[in-house]
């Protein structure tokens, strides 16, 4: 564990099952960062392919770690969110990596007051080359949920959240999804967007199970929102996904909302020209 009391503790904790070829590079951009305040947990599943070989490998560099069976990603989250002791946590799996050995430096000189800190993640390909990279929103609300969630491998989260909520087992998609609902949406706890990359991704068996997605969501918002709302919130899939995507691009967008006032100012005073 490293040290420095002049910043929070930041329990970063790498979940892992079968990944021999992904995970050292995990761990190497986690204990090769600058920040001094790093507790780190490693949580692997029973990994039988030498996955366990490397973590042993860097042991000491670690503060926690473990290989046994779990009940899913989720509750192997879960396990490293009650072994950690840090102030903010942060998940970032077997297989993805800090984009430098300064960025957690970075993000608590940017930040350390929200409950809630995130960042982009950039995804590539098998050949290194960018597919994607995540845009931050004006706001966190349910509209932005309806769309897409929050990455959490760029994400730092208040640890005292996430014992208060934890992961819900139940769900094998989405549980994050509910997490930030809970935790934003209806908590109101406080978010901060850094926009910058934090974490590269490499390319893994993504929640990509749209009818399992669509229905753990509408459990989720069946049991955490009133009727009323989930109504609201169904109608706007007779919008189509592609018309809120659009709508929520232009209201994020500084500056078609300018031209969008400016040219509404215009109209105005042409109006009144003519009257």
């Amino acid at each position: 564990m490293k040290n420095n009391m002049n910043y929070p503790l930041i329990s970063v904790i790498t979940v892992s099952y079968n990944a021999v070829l992904t995970i050292e590079q995990t761990i190497l951009s986690v204990i090769n960062q600058t920040y001094l305040n790093i507790e780190y947990i490693i949580i692997d599943g029973g990994s039988t392919d030498g996955t366990v070989n490397v973590i042993k490998k860097y042991a000491d560099k670690i503060a926690y770690w473990v290989s046994e069976s779990d009940k899913g990603i989720y509750d192997a989250m879960n396990k490293g969110i009650a072994y950690s002791h840090g102030e903010y946590c942060n998940f970032i799996n077997a297989g993805d990596k800090f984009c430098s050995s300064s960025i957690l430096k970075q993000v608590m000189d940017f930040n350390h007051v929200a409950d809630i800190i995130v960042g982009q993640d950039l995804h590539v390909n098998e050949h290194n080359k960018i597919v994607s990279r995540s845009v931050l929103p004006r706001r966190y609300n349910l509209l932005h949920f309806y769309i897409t969630t929050i990455p959490h491998q760029s994400c730092f989260i208040r640890a005292s959240l996430l014992k208060k909520y934890y992961y819900d087992t139940s769900l094998k998609i989405v549980s994050d999804w509910k997490f930030y609902l809970q935790s934003i949406v209806l908590g109101g706890h406080s978010v901060a967007a850094y926009n910058n990359v934090i974490v590269i991704c490499n390319p893994r068996g993504a929640s990509s199970d749209n009818n399992r997605i669509k229905e753990e969501r509408e459990k989720v918002l069946k049991d955490l929102l009133p009727a009323y709302i989930v109504n609201d919130y169904q109608c706007l899939s007779c919008l189509g996904e592609e018309f809120i995507e659009n709508a929520l691009f232009l209201f994020n967008n500084h500056w078609i909302r300018f031209l969008v006032k400016k040219g509404l100012a215009i109209m105005v005073k042409i109006v009144r020209i003519f009257k």
